[in-house]
């Protein structure tokens, strides 16, 4: 200690032992076993706490934030290399680095969390910001980043429609700036433009009406003119540029992860696969039904046209990706507590070395946790193995203490394995690892030193659709020895997994429309590509781009270091029960991004005093404990809105089954051809719900929306109904009231059987 502070060498002694491992409350225990076994005494023998060392953790991540941000050179980071000792290796590298991580989200219309708005404070009022006599605003974040690498979903896509939008707002009004400061531009102009600014621009700019205006600030206006101001002057300079310059001052370009899109893709050849069985008529795959749908359908054998049968086998799977889901249930569970992963190891490493002399791990895929690539891989494993995995689920049902029980996910697997239809899916499934997935993983995925950039791969992925083309035209290449490696692979190069073909061969005979199969999936795989790679496409998104763009803008090829991120908290948090997010960011920026050899290198003693103040203040506002009372408030909020909404629902029931309830069946052709679409709508529900028409029983109420449509369902039910009732007596009633018992209506005002129709409809 110094001056009744811990000197920086403890501090940092401290991170670097919570990097290995060590926790928080073990960290004295560690340093004095080090200096006991060392012959050193601690003065008054003791070090840091728990409560220290997790500030000193903080200071690591304050340290990151003081510094690095701000020398990011547009997107991607380009800093001087150090090692752990601060020396500089290499002048200038592109590395990745983690930003600051925080509970809460400062919005910017979309939700989403807008740049590390923390850092500019710290920036602005540090020593380093005094020494090098730079300061950052909020919006230097905006003007540093050039692209986005996210999936293909809709919400990521909004979200960076409204970045794109932000950021050339921002552009526009540099350009103003710029253009006020100018000499070029007098002050009569500026007053002139100001002049001109109307309370309805006001009223735009902030969004209000005319009577918040009127309340709003002398400052507040002012602010508002200012900006209204920039941005008018800034649109004027934009349009002076030329096309080109506008691209490179507004550049932010969206590029998707090529993991996800390899994921998404297999989804693809997947359901082209579901789908050739009811295109060409061919026997489907075993279903293979939970516990309870399995029940429903058995008991149900004499009367397959009931409806709780129909529903239990709607709402059932089969085919290769339930089987693989059910073995990694079993073999390598996703909580540990689960399965038999161990026994699955054992079992496996032994036989394969023992019978075909391979010396390969036997952990099953990890297909409960979802990765990347895990279902070919998985599929790949079935296939080789598949006499294996059926002796030991055999292995593992006799040794339980009812020996020879069969539960029901035991029974499944071997239902799956047994059948040959299931067993071509997952051949085809692993080639299209084989020659396309695997190679492709490997090519996209760089190292942590040398990433990829997304935009050197554009030939790879306009070939890949050809390819997949090409295997689908042509499906028997992938079994034929002689098959050129250009022909073979994505890349050129064997498989990877050179057992597989040697496995496929020797089943393959057995199993019924293979080549179908194989060339139903590569072709769903051709549409999924040409679906999720549109930046690659000709005159696409990187087609677009200029000289200087492809110069400086650098998107990673693949989202591993924020979905690894993810990972790493997820394993973290079981380990360090009492940690929370913002500790986890820090410790693991400080250790991530080599901020020791940052600290060495460029910071003084009063750059730690200040990041030791600067902590200390953060620990005193009471942020975290603030963040958990509000994150309280909002679940009780939710809780009372989604009371709310169940009252209303319910509410909603009562009023549609009463008025259903009252509706009588009306037989005059003439009134019935003047109904509006609410009255013939409920007519069908009850011809449909209440006497179950057999012709409107299996349509979709999505099918019947226009009032033409309805007009004719309903005039064909009333025919239908007056035979019926024709056969039972001679004098049909003119008139049927249904009672509130007979209808069931559910939530947004669908009936039963039309929640029914629409659960497993394919979107």
């Amino acid at each position: 200690m110094e001056k009744g502070q811990y000197h920086a060498v403890s501090r940092q002694l401290a991170r670097n032992l919570t990097y290995t491992g060590c926790a928080a409350g073990k960290i004295a225990y560690a340093v004095r076993s080090c200096v006991d076994a060392f012959g050193v005494e601690i003065r008054r023998h003791r070090f840091m706490d728990a409560r220290t060392v997790g500030r000193a953790i903080d200071e690591g991540g304050k340290f990151y934030r003081e510094f690095r941000w701000h020398n990011t050179q547009r997107n991607y980071c380009r800093i001087p290399f150090c090692n752990p000792l601060g020396t500089i290796l290499r002048t200038w590298c592109r590395q990745f680095r983690q930003i600051y991580l925080d509970s809460s989200h400062a919005t910017l219309g979309s939700g989403a969390r807008i740049g590390p708005y923390g850092t500019v404070p710290i920036r602005r009022w540090s020593p380093l910001a005094a020494q090098e006599r730079r300061v950052m605003d909020k919006n230097e974040y905006w003007r540093k980043k050039l692209g986005e690498s996210k999936d293909h979903a809709a919400d990521g896509k909004k979200e960076f429609r409204f970045s794109d939008e932000h950021k050339q707002d921002i552009v526009i009004r540099d350009l103003g700036v710029a253009a006020m400061d100018s000499l070029d531009l007098g002050t009569t102009s500026i007053l002139l433009a100001m002049l001109e600014i109307t309370n309805e621009d006001l009223m735009a700019e902030a969004k209000v009406s005319e009577v918040e205006l009127e309340v709003l600030t002398v400052e507040a206006r002012s602010d508002m003119v200012e900006q209204i101001l920039e941005r008018r002057l800034g649109q004027q300079e934009f349009d002076k540029l030329t096309p080109e310059e506008q691209c490179n001052k507004c550049t932010h370009v969206f590029g998707g992860c090529c993991c996800h899109k390899d994921l998404n893709v297999i989804k693809y050849g997947v359901r082209a696969m579901e789908r050739m069985y009811a295109t060409h008529s061919l026997v489907p795959p075993v279903l293979l039904a939970n516990k309870a749908n399995a029940a429903t359908i058995v008991l149900s054998t004499d009367n397959p046209d009931n409806p709780a049968a129909q529903h239990a086998i709607e709402a059932s799977s089969a085919g290769a990706i339930k089987l693989l889901q059910l073995i990694g249930a079993l073999l390598c569970h996703k909580d540990g507590e689960h399965g038999y992963q161990d026994k699955c190891r054992i079992f496996m490493q032994e036989q394969k070395l023992e019978l075909y002399n391979l010396n390969k791990p036997g952990t099953f895929p990890d297909i409960s946790n979802m990765r990347y690539g895990c279902c070919t891989y998985a599929a790949a494993e079935v296939v080789c193995f598949h006499g294996l995995i059926q002796e030991l689920v055999t292995e593992i049902v006799l040794g339980k203490a009812k020996a020879g029980t069969y539960n029901h996910v035991e029974k499944n697997i071997l239902k799956g394995l047994n059948c040959a239809a299931t067993m071509t899916q997952l051949i085809a499934l692993a080639l299209y690892g084989a020659s396309v997935s695997w190679s492709y993983m490997v090519t996209v995925r760089g190292t942590k030193d040398e990433p990829i950039n997304l935009l050197s791969l554009t030939d790879l992925h306009r070939k890949l659709p050809v390819f997949c083309a090409h295997i689908a035209n042509k499906p028997n290449i992938l079994l034929d020895v002689t098959t050129p490696l250009d022909q073979l692979t994505i890349d050129g190069r064997p498989f990877h997994d050179e057992f597989l073909l040697t496995a496929i061969t020797q089943i393959s005979g057995e199993l019924p429309n293979l080549s179908l199969a194989i060339s139903s999936m590569c072709s769903g795989a051709e549409t999924g590509w040409i679906q999720f790679t549109p930046e690659f496409h000709i005159d696409g998104t990187f087609d677009h781009l200029t000289p200087e763009q492809r110069a400086t803008v650098f998107i990673p090829s693949t989202n591993d270091c924020s979905e690894g991120m993810l990972g790493t908290y997820r394993v973290h948090m079981p380990h360090h029960p009492n940690s929370t997010a913002h500790s986890f960011s820090n410790q693991t920026r400080a250790e991530r991004n080599n901020t020791e050899a940052f600290i060495k290198k460029f910071c003084d003693a009063a750059v730690e005093k200040y990041v030791m103040r600067e902590v200390r203040k953060d620990g005193a506002s009471g942020c975290q404990a603030k963040f958990r009372q509000v994150w309280a408030a909002l679940q009780r909020e939710k809780a009372e809105m989604a009371t709310k909404r169940r009252e209303k629902t319910a509410l909603r029931k009562r009023s549609a089954a009463a008025r259903l309830a009252s509706t009588a069946l009306e037989f005059d052709v003439a009134k019935i051809k003047a109904m509006s679409s609410v009255c013939l709508k409920d007519q069908l529900h009850v011809y449909k719900d209440v006497l179950k028409d057999e012709e409107l029983v299996g349509k979709l109420w999505k099918n019947m929306v226009t009032v033409a449509v309805r007009r004719d369902l309903v005039l064909e039910a009333r025919g239908r109904e007056l035979a019926k009732r024709t056969t039972v007596t001679s004098t049909p009633s003119d008139d049927i009231t249904p009672t509130t018992e007979d209808i069931v209506i559910e939530e947004y005002g669908f009936s039963q059987e039309e929640d029914r129709d629409w659960e497993d409809v394919d979107s």
